[in-house]
């Protein structure tokens, strides 16, 4: 009988799994760490209403009340810093010890930092926590100079809300186009110009060489020897699954906690979701999908696997963001194998969607600024829809009937 279940990460999916366990039943005991001293909150939030101050705080993903009543172990501010998985106990920072049944490790990312000269100087960020963004939040102003150090989606979505801050944003990217990895060279080029216009300026092809500065920062140089002026940096280079008590365990990881497509690792009992998870998805080796939709799947399909029903659910990566004024929402890998068909146009302002199509079936799409379209394109996706690639460009075609079997033509 599983009487104690151990989460390892109070945010999203701990939290995520917490609630679903309860949903199903499960009565024991449910001790959620966290080494925050908040209990889980919305983090997409952070580069967008949070900077700016529109909202006073993060919404949190469950109200205080609710880990009350469902009788949740709530632990904040709290380290564990080791696992012991022969003995199922895992070790906290001041030595209590806390034995469980089952065990999730949810411990989520960590901001990749610069190792440069200058990287310690003041007014250098990341952006990955709530106190992050409160940190960054009260050093931008009107007139002030932000360089950001990457062109991801955190990159974009910051250089967004600070233009319209009316700070002066540089983007500095060291690849040859922005969000390639996440949103394809198509999309990722339409975004860039849209940023552009909205008055970020932006560098590609720009290695970073080290920071200027007596105290704190005064100024970005490159690797060509070019200065950018700088009151304050953000370095948004990517993350790193936060997978070190794992790897102290002798549980396998790589880039991420291994985990089958229910969330078990290596480790007997020991589940991991979210981020820190090196999951299995339906194209390419398991890796962390770093998304908040992804991590709320997975950590209701751990909590069923933990409890003793496995069902196996292989990921596709799911996402949204919000960069110079549009949403885009993206499901699958763009650039993948097949041909990308275009719903729309780039050039007319108007919603449009891009759909990568093998083998007669949609495989990826990115939507902007139309969601009923992503949805469908969801729905095609997941249900393997045969399509055909004129009636996906044609706009005056209705696109949910493509959805109707009657309507279906194979390419």
């Amino acid at each position: 009988m599983i009487k104690s279940i151990v989460i390892i990460g109070a945010g999203l999916a701990g939290a995520t799994a917490a609630r679903a366990l309860r949903a199903q039943g499960y009565q024991g005991r449910i001790h959620l760490v966290g080494e925050e001293l908040h209990a889980a909150y919305d983090r997409p939030c952070l580069s967008k209403g949070a900077l700016t101050g529109t909202i006073a705080e993060p919404p949190m993903i469950l109200d205080a009340d609710w880990y009350v009543s469902a009788d949740i172990d709530l632990y904040t501010g709290t380290r564990v810093i080791s696992i012991d998985g022969d003995n199922r106990q895992v070790h906290f920072e001041f030595g209590e010890i806390l034995n469980y049944d089952r065990l999730l490790l949810a411990t989520g990312a960590n901001a990749r930092r610069l190792a440069i000269t200058g990287s310690d100087l003041a007014g250098i960020f990341t952006l990955r926590s709530r106190n992050d963004s409160q940190v960054l939040k009260q050093s931008l102003g009107l007139g002030r100079s932000l360089v950001i150090i990457g062109g991801g989606l955190i990159g974009c979505e910051v250089a967004t809300t600070a233009i319209k801050a009316g700070v002066n944003v540089t983007i500095l990217e060291a690849g040859d186009e922005l969000l390639l990895r996440v949103l394809g060279r198509r999309t990722g080029s339409w975004c860039r110009n849209e940023l552009e216009r909205s008055g970020v300026r932006i560098e590609l092809n720009t290695q970073v060489s080290h920071f200027e500065g007596e105290g704190h920062v005064k100024a970005v140089v490159c690797a060509d020897g070019r200065r950018i002026e700088a009151d304050t940096v953000l370095v948004s280079i990517g993350s790193e699954p936060a997978d070190e008590l794992a790897r102290s365990a002798g549980i396998l990881c790589a880039r991420g906690v291994v985990v089958d497509a229910t969330g078990a690792s290596s480790c007997p009992g020991v589940f991991a979701a979210g981020d820190v998870a090196a999951w299995p998805v339906e194209s390419g080796p398991p890796r962390s999908l770093e998304t908040y939709l992804n991590s709320v799947m997975q950590a209701e399909t751990v909590a069923t696997a933990m409890l003793g029903t496995a069902t196996p659910a292989v990921q596709v990566s799911t996402s949204w963001t919000e960069i110079a004024g549009h949403r885009i929402q993206m499901i699958g890998n763009i650039e993948g194998p097949g041909e990308i068909v275009l719903r729309g146009s780039f050039d007319n302002g108007q919603p449009l969607v891009l759909f990568r199509v093998f083998d007669g079936r949609v495989e990826a799409a990115t939507a902007i600024n139309t969601p009923k379209d992503f949805s469908i394109a969801t729905r095609m996706l997941a249900n393997r829809t045969p399509v055909s690639t004129e009636e996906l460009q044609d706009v005056s075609h209705n696109l949910r009937s493509l959805l109707k079997p009657e309507v279906m033509t194979l390419v």
